[in-house]
């Protein structure tokens, strides 16, 4: 049609020009052929009709038309022809009405394509209403002492509200002069409202001032605001290794890093962007690989590193907290500082090799302000510095560099103090250190690892303590290794420990391990054998044998079920020996049920199935358990925020049976649950043979119609699939050639499954 309307359009004896296709501008008639083709350019398509005018065998484009196609470097001109544009080659398709362009890259300028993007958006969370209780108890018996306790966790959640919970411990126990005693602290009360959407927090009681590397955290009860990056988290914060090039035309683009395949894709003509993705903080080695329609490929090799103390640019990271210190935590439950205290931490990433750090806090008579900075100069090297002034005078500055490769990894920081530099957790505990110095090399060859560390450290009035190690790991294969550590105190040569291991697996749950230790004087041998509890659930053990002074042994053995963990154990120690028990779990009280289930730590889901028992579950591709006889079941270990995936199992289901859905993605609040159903209900289905009146099968294809808007098809040998049956059920039957004609279908009271029913004869409808 396009072809037909462009020759018309050029025709002499024409009055008018014929009016151009609909999807382009209307142009004014020039001298030549009037011609509305498709571009291909560089081998990809650009969708799009561009006018063109034929000259003889030159194709003709105005100035404006080939700049939006991406040409750059046009003079004035209206009009520019293909011939003529150097580094441009052209082919005109008459059949259809196509014009194939390469030309050279330096001739265009054309959008990035962005590659292998890293980040991605979650679906939005979202939570039920419900309670939580996590327990952990746990007795001990020996030496005619005993002790139990109980810490709880209370937490109730709604989807607007955020969650309250509150953590407590309680203890009995036994002393030899005064009997039994018992006593209960509160620790933690707070309620915390998340923002998602704006990767931001609220919490309301007991919480911890913000820091960062060259301040310390303070343990307050108040009101704490701020960002969490937890909340996003498919978002990268931390900048990223780019690959900028250039593709002369569509290509296939593979991305490798340390060898293993990352990305794999195709790019059309054109500049790209592709994002490399390495370990954390571990230098690599990255190829681009560009395989174009003939086979013909390049391929680019460059280092990459990415350093999480590193913010992307332009991203934030700040809190803002205000309240009183807690005192005394895990002996008293409500003491707190009289002074209110206010603490304030920002950071941002003002390139991608540069973050701003700043930290403030004040009260009860301290206060400090400061600043720093981590730079990456290049390769895989980090500085960081910072300094920070003390109210009343007082002065703390530090430094740091760090260089990790594949090799080898070098760690250096040192953190001072001078005058009166008091902050805020100083009135409550110990002040900061004069010199605090970490020094710290490691080595990776092939199976082994080895290095050492240096640390010194002075606080206020007290000499300096001086400390340094070496430690050496090598795997030996087959799930063998050995492990060696030597830390020496450098101004007390008697000071020294030593430690030699050897670890071995005897299958792919059972480990056997043997340590020496010698620890200034004393020395020390164990064996140990354990076979840890599956994370799934079921049975592990644990035995060891020690020899010494404080030699012994200790075995146990533990059970993790749906339900909750128990573990039971006895240990004996030089004279003395005593045994123990532990039991954890919780209870949760979601969607009009009560469940027991193993320690619930982070989000879970209950799955109904509208009380169809026995129906299997699946977590990420993984059975889970099936629903209890009320039609439910309890799912823990979901990732909050994050994409899970829930499904249930139908080929079990009885063949009546009806689901709407297989599969669900959910994404909970944090700490929190969420109800997921799968509708599943029972039908009166059966398969029905049809015949006309001579007892043939009717036709492939007919429509049956049962009353109910839902019509089934009739296939092979006149069967039908009906599952909206009543007691009686009036079928009306369309054949394929126009006539219809009536059935009358009685289900059986006693069916089960899929019976089939018939054949039933169904009698033509006449006019």
């Amino acid at each position: 049609m396009l072809n037909a309307m462009a020759l018309h359009a050029t025709s002499r004896d024409a009055a008018e020009p014929a009016p151009p296709p609909p999807t382009v501008t209307p142009r004014t008639r020039t001298a030549g052929e009037d011609l509305y083709l498709e571009v291909i350019l560089n081998g990809t398509s650009t969708s799009r009709l561009i006018h063109f005018v034929r000259h003889g065998e030159a194709l003709c484009a105005s100035t404006s038309d080939l700049r939006s196609l991406g040409f750059v470097a046009l003079s004035g001109d209206d009009e520019q022809c293909l011939g003529d544009m150097k580094g441009v080659h052209y082919s005109y398709d008459v059949a259809l009405q196509r014009v194939s362009v390469d030309a050279s890259i330096d001739r265009l300028s054309l959008p990035r394509q962005v590659l292998n993007r890293n980040e991605r958006t979650s679906i939005p969370a979202t939570s039920s209403t419900g309670i939580l209780l996590n327990y952990d108890i746990y007795a001990s018996s020996g030496e005619g002492q005993g002790n139990i306790s109980a810490l709880a966790e209370a937490r109730a959640f709604t989807s607007q509200y955020g969650v309250l919970s509150n953590t407590s411990l309680t203890r009995r126990y036994e002393t030899n002069n005064d009997g039994w005693k018992s006593d209960s602290v509160r620790l933690d009360t707070q309620w915390r409202l998340a923002l998602p959407d704006r990767a931001q927090a609220l919490t309301i009681g007991d919480t911890f001032t913000g820091y960062l590397s060259w301040t310390r955290p303070t343990r307050i009860g108040g009101i704490a605001f701020g960002t969490d990056f937890a909340l996003q988290p498919y978002r990268v914060t931390t900048p990223l290794p780019q690959f900028f090039g250039e593709a002369t035309a569509p290509s296939a683009v593979e991305l490798y890093v340390d060898g293993i395949k990352q990305y794999n894709g195709k790019v059309p003509a054109g500049p790209f962007q592709l994002t490399a993705v390495p370990g954390m903080d571990t230098a690599g080695q990255a190829q681009v690989v560009l395989t174009d329609a003939l086979g013909r490929s390049s391929t680019v090799t460059f280092p990459i590193y990415s350093a999480r103390q590193l913010l992307g640019a332009g991203v934030n990271d700040w809190s803002v907290e205000l309240g009183a210190v807690r005192e005394d935590y895990g002996i008293t439950s409500f003491k707190y500082g009289h002074e209110p205290i206010v603490s304030a931490t920002w950071r941002r990433g003002i390139t991608n090799q540069f973050t701003f750090e700043s930290h403030a806090e004040a009260g009860d008579g301290r206060g400090t302000a400061g600043a720093g900075a981590v730079w990456t100069p290049g390769g895989a090297s980090v500085v960081n510095s910072s300094v920070s002034m003390a109210y009343g005078g007082g002065m703390q500055f530090g430094a740091g560099y760090t260089w990790t490769g594949k090799f080898m990894n070098l760690s250096l920081d040192t953190l001072r103090s001078r005058g009166n530099y008091r902050d805020v957790a100083s009135g409550y505990g110990s002040a900061p250190p004069r010199v605090s110095d970490r020094a710290l090399i490691g080595f990776n060859v092939r199976r082994a690892s080895f290095g050492a560390n240096l640390v010194r450290l002075r606080y206020a009035n007290q000499p300096m303590t001086r400390y340094a190690g070496l430690f050496v790991f090598g795997n030996i294969g087959r799930g063998t290794s050995i492990n060696l550590s030597i830390n020496q105190n450098l101004d007390k040569s008697s000071d020294r420990s030593i430690f030699v291991g050897f670890t071995m697996a005897l299958d792919t749950q059972r480990t056997l391990s043997f340590s020496a230790q010698r620890d200034r004087d004393r020395t020390s041998f164990i064996a140990d054998a354990s076979q840890p509890i599956p994370g799934d659930g079921g049975f592990g053990w644990h035995v060891q044998g020690r020899s010494g002074a404080n030699g012994g042994g200790l075995g146990e053995v533990g059970w993790l079920g749906n339900n909750g963990q128990a573990t039971l154990g006895a240990s004996t120690m030089g004279a003395g020996s005593y045994s123990y028990a532990d039991i954890n779990g919780s209870v949760v009280f979601l969607g009009g049920h009560v469940f027991a289930a193993r320690r619930v730590d982070d989000a879970f889901a209950v799955v109904t199935t509208d009380g169809v028992p026995d129906v299997p579950v699946q977590l990420e591709n993984r059975r889970t358990g099936v629903t209890d006889s009320h039609g439910t079941l309890l799912v823990t270990r979901l990732n909050a925020y994050q994409d899970n995936r829930i499904a249930i199992d139908p080929l079990d289901l009885p063949a009546d049976s009806r689901v709407q859905r297989v599969e669900a993605i959910v994404a909970p609040a944090d700490r929190s649950g969420v109800v997921v159903r799968f509708p599943i209900s029972q039908v009166r289905a059966a398969s029905v043979v049809l015949v006309d009146e001579a007892g043939v099968d009717l036709p492939l294809g007919s429509r049956v119609d049962t009353g109910d808007g839902k019509p089934g098809i009739v296939g092979y040998d006149g069967l039908a699939y009906l599952d909206t049956l009543k007691g009686s059920t009036e079928l009306r039957v369309t054949r394929t050639d126009g006539r219809t004609c009536t059935a009358t279908l009685i289900y059986p009271e006693q069916a089960h499954d899929l019976p089939q029913l018939g054949p039933l004869t169904c009698r033509e409808v006449r006019p």
